[in-house]
């Protein structure tokens, strides 16, 4: 498992959202701290310990605290660069929703966008690795 923590600056706030990539069973009490940590809690709590401890392939996880301004994304192992590209994109979109969500901005134009954009970014030291084929079977 990668970890990593990145800032998404919009709108004069910092948000800081902490991202586990290439993620499987092993792992799911660290992440269910984490995301308790930050103030999940209740069926979506319970919802991510059974899909963490189910460790299937191309599946993910995200979740944003607004009072906080925290959030975590989990992306877990991916059969292939297609299928990480579409849950890095899949998990982002929550993660610029509940930004955008928290800061009044619509969910359509190219506000919400730009938050995307900043997160991916942000995710690039770290998710060009699992974006390629060729790389991730050198790994």
């Amino acid at each position: 498992m990668i970890r990593q923590q990145i800032q998404v600056k919009v709108r004069n706030q910092v948000w800081m959202v902490r991202i586990y990539y290439y993620v499987s069973s092993y792992y799911a009490d660290e992440i269910l701290q984490q995301l308790a940590a930050i103030g999940c809690a209740g069926d979506f709590l319970q919802d991510a310990e059974v899909n963490l401890n189910r460790g299937e392939l191309d599946s993910g996880l995200a979740f944003a605290n607004p009072n906080e301004r925290k959030a975590v994304m989990v992306i877990a192992r991916t059969s292939s660069a297609m299928e990480f590209s579409c849950s890095q994109q899949h998990e982002v979109g929550h993660i610029k929703s509940a930004i955008a969500s928290a800061l009044d901005i619509p969910q359509k134009g190219e506000e919400i966008q730009y938050i995307g954009d900043n997160i991916y970014k942000e995710m690039w030291p770290v998710a060009r690795t699992f974006l390629c084929d060729c790389c991730r079977k050198k790994e």
